[in-house]
């Protein structure tokens, strides 16, 4: 599709809208002009025919004047008749034809003679003794309307042109702010995303420019954590590599079956965890890419999905994992946001709560909130690392899991894209750790 110039658009636009206003005003002035003069010229020939009619009490004498049209620019020929009872004609002028001008006897009427149009007036005299009939050309009329009209609107017509220009000089002198910004946003190379300066941007475009700004910010942040995340995860990723790199020397380089199965057992633990780290790498990039249809999904069945699925691994080291849900709570979500976000706090919980331990899932409705409680009775957390949890790549130390620190981080990522919150609190005094996650409730009567 062809680019057009909003400059050009504007400027031929204006220069029609004003071409057609002044068409209208020359129609309407041609109508107009033509109608008073016909009143003004019908109301002549009714002057005219009324003298004609003073005269019949005096001598008639057929007089050749010569035409008003060859002394004054406005002039009109008139002719007349003047008809006995009888119906014999008794005098007319000398254009004037040998039949009845109108069949009408009295008042204005329009007829057709000698193949022209004439306005005729007819009148009796006060004897009703003779019928006088004058009458004017009517294309001599329309002439002289046509020449009113068109005197009225040939100024215009000489105008149309100076406005073109005038119109042209306006638009492109109110265009410039908006060239001068588009010329900015042109030079902008792709890593400057600092704001466009406002001062003297045009109320019209203002909301325009914001939204550039809002949109520079968000990928300047979205850069930003980008870096944060590639930088953070070539360093997560070396340990476990070297680690594993050194595992494999030792027992490659090792003679005793003693040694070598020892170094072999390191290599397995340390791909597990290199498996968790690049599956947690995978989600937390997939969360990244704001690309979600919301539904109103059920956060209690959610819940007691995960918790079927991590039941075994909890049953195994001996952790007691329960959902408590008094009824149905809908929210407005990703269903598989939802159960990754309850999955990572729950296995959270038994990772790192220690062994036999009690894990409880509560899910409830708070007003027009849903929210989401995991609590563990473990060894709980100090102050520095309950104010930590959420972070990415972070891990307390002595910690009992080796985990990759994404968990918890992708859990604030999804609680952030669903418009809710989350917060850690010491769920018993000192001992355990509660999760809570807050998350707009939607209607029990949505689909």
């Amino acid at each position: 599709m062809a680019n057009f110039s909003l400059r050009r658009r504007l400027q031929a636009l204006l220069v029609l809208a004003v071409a057609g206003v002044w068409v209208g005003v020359g129609l309407v002035t041609y109508f107009d002009a033509r109608r008073e003069l016909n009143v003004l010229l019908d109301a002549h020939l009714a002057q005219s025919a009324q003298l004609l009619i003073a005269q019949t009490g005096h001598e008639l004498m057929e007089v050749d004047t010569p035409s008003l049209a060859e002394v004054f620019p406005y002039g009109q020929r008139v002719i007349f008749q003047v008809w006995s009872t009888s119906g014999s004609l008794v005098l007319r002028s000398r254009d004037a034809p040998l039949t009845r001008l109108s069949l009408d006897e009295d008042g204005l009427a329009d007829s057709e003679s000698a193949s022209r149009h004439w306005r005729v007036y007819s009148g009796w005299n006060h004897e009703h003794t003779v019928l006088i009939q004058v009458a004017e050309d009517r294309a001599t009329r329309e002439r002289l309307a046509a020449r009113i009209a068109l005197n009225s609107i040939l100024p215009l017509l000489i105008g149309l042109p100076l406005l073109a220009v005038l119109v042209s000089w306006i638009v492109t002198r109110a265009m410039r702010p908006l060239v001068a910004l588009g010329h900015e946003v042109e030079r902008r190379q792709p890593s400057t995303l600092l704001p466009i300066e406002t001062a003297g941007i045009p109320e019209e475009a203002a909301p325009l420019v914001d939204r550039l700004n809002d949109l520079f910010d968000r990928a300047r942040k979205s850069l930003e954590s980008e870096r944060r995340f590639t930088a953070n995860a070539a360093h997560e990723l070396r340990n476990p590599l070297a680690a594993l790199r050194a595992q494999a020397e030792v027992a490659f380089a090792s003679t005793s079956p003693e040694i070598s199965r020892a170094a072999l057992g390191h290599v397995i633990s340390a791909s597990d965890r290199l498996a968790r780290l690049v599956q947690q790498l995978l989600l937390l990039a997939r969360v990244e890419e704001h690309a979600y249809a919301f539904q109103a999904s059920r956060l209690d069945e959610i819940a007691r999905k995960v918790l079927s699925e991590l039941a075994p691994e909890a049953v195994s080291i001996g952790t007691n994992v329960t959902l408590e849900a008094s009824g149905p709570v809908l929210v407005q979500g990703h269903g598989e946001l939802l159960e990754i976000m309850i999955r990572n706090l729950v296995d959270n919980a038994i990772r790192h709560g220690g062994k036999g331990i009690d894990v409880v899932v509560s899910v409830r409705m708070n007003d027009r909130s849903a929210v989401l409680d995991v609590t563990d009775n473990g060894s709980g957390v100090d102050l520095e690392t309950l104010a930590n949890l959420g972070r990415r790549f972070y891990r307390p130390a002595g910690a009992v899991s080796h985990g990759s620190g994404l968990g918890l981080s992708l859990v604030q990522r999804i609680a952030e894209i669903h418009d809710g919150s989350v917060k850690y609190l010491r769920s018993d005094g000192s001992h355990g750790l509660q999760a809570q996650v807050t998350l707009p409730a939607a209607p029990l009567s949505d689909p």
